[in-house]
């Protein structure tokens, strides 16, 4: 058994069952021992990939559509009053909250910079993690790197939250028929690992006129995952952009599909070396735990917070209108054949069917941009190109 195990084992004997949540909370961030505390998770030869991991061509997608808004905003002061500044006299901000190890802004810091505005632009990275926000200041050290949000006074431009909320800790449930049940961490047998038990939801009725009141209908014995610092994540988040666009990519859906019958054990599942398993109590600190994620909980919360919600789309489908076609139009300038299908390949997994292509899901929203809608549509013409 590890330390970060024999700890929170220690934890059950001293105070009973642990709601998951709390389980959760310190396999991923415990500072010694926690899954996230440690470097090289993500990635090709980590435990799984994101689409910032994947390829450059993700972090520089990105930057085009920080760029965009950077014009947008020079073409809507200039037609502010007589004399006035042609453009913004800011820099544009480009935010990725939960950072990781910075692969995201540095892909869009070496694209800004080869197009000759990396000075227009003030990028910021959140990163919890100590370890992995010295990474990432390693990798872009231009850029600001901070552990909270919270340090951040205001966000003007395009602000990014990737698997952010799928990080969030997650009280597991059990839908009894009548009522919602705690699946909470006990010993396991001899006081050797750790194992399911159920206990009373002290909140059980409030959770089900919630689900009722999104439509919601759960069956007997089901069994569900709920976030409760989703919501406030999600209006902090939204209260800072004073103009810009959020982006919340994740997996997940909205609540009626999520809480559906076609998943009715739940989405709870741990990543490792790139395997995906449902035993996600044994080895704390060993691998990545998570749960698909609720959209119709954020989406509530941003329009609480005033956003426009322009839809949820496929990544697929924000990064073609994004403009992922001009870096998969470069892939056919490398020199060989065999350049050329590796970066088809490359690029390919972060717009594909069947891949994260489809499976991540994103969220737009904005504040004070009229053409947020154009990152919801397919643009005119192929994403991908021909063969010939």
């Amino acid at each position: 058994m590890s330390a970060l195990a024999g700890r929170i084992a220690e934890r059950i004997r001293r105070e009973g069952p642990l709601r998951f949540d709390l389980f959760q909370e310190a396999a991923l961030y415990d500072p010694d021992g926690g899954y996230y505390e440690r470097p090289g998770r993500v990635g090709r030869t980590g435990d799984f990939v994101t689409g910032p991991s994947w390829h450059p061509a993700f972090g520089r997608t990105l930057a085009r559509a920080a760029r965009r808004l950077r014009e947008e905003e020079k073409k809507s002061s200039a037609k502010g009053e007589e004399g006035a500044p042609s453009g913004p006299r800011e820099p544009t901000d480009l935010v990725d909250v939960g950072a990781g190890e910075g692969d995201l802004l540095a892909a869009a810091d070496q694209a800004l910079r080869s197009w000759g505005v990396r000075d227009e632009f003030r990028l910021v990275g959140v990163e919890r993690s100590e370890t992995r926000r010295a990474r990432a200041g390693a990798s872009v050290p231009d850029a600001l790197w901070v552990s909270s949000f919270e340090e951040i006074s205001r966000v003007s431009g395009l602000l990014v939250a990737y698997e952010l909320f799928d990080a969030l800790p997650v009280r597991a449930l059990i839908f009894e028929g009548e009522r919602l049940l705690e699946r909470v961490v006990t010993l396991g047998p001899g006081g050797k690992g750790f194992a399911w038990d159920l206990a009373e939801c002290a909140d059980g009725e409030e959770w089900l006129e919630r689900f009722g009141a999104s439509g919601v209908h759960l069956l007997r014995n089901q069994r569900l995952e709920v976030r409760p610092a989703a919501y406030s994540l999600a209006l902090s988040l939204s209260k800072k952009i004073s103009r810009g666009l959020l982006l919340v990519f994740d997996y997940g859906a909205p609540a009626r599909a999520l809480y559906s019958a076609a998943r009715e054990n739940g989405t709870l599942e741990a990543f490792k070396e790139h395997q995906v398993t449902r035993d996600v109590l044994s080895d704390p600190g060993s691998r990545d735990i998570t749960a698909w994620v609720d959209f119709t909980q954020i989406d509530e919360a941003f329009r609480a917070a005033g956003l426009a919600v322009a839809g949820l789309v496929s990544q697929a489908r924000f990064l073609a209108a994004a403009g992922i076609g001009e870096e998969i139009a470069a892939a056919e300038a490398k020199p060989t054949e065999a350049k050329r299908l590796v970066e088809r390949h490359a690029l390919g997994e972060l717009v594909a069917p069947g891949g994260m292509g489809e499976s991540i899901r994103v969220l737009v929203a904005s504040r004070n941009v009229e053409s947020a809608g154009r990152f919801v549509e397919w643009p005119v013409g192929e994403i991908m190109p021909s063969n010939h």
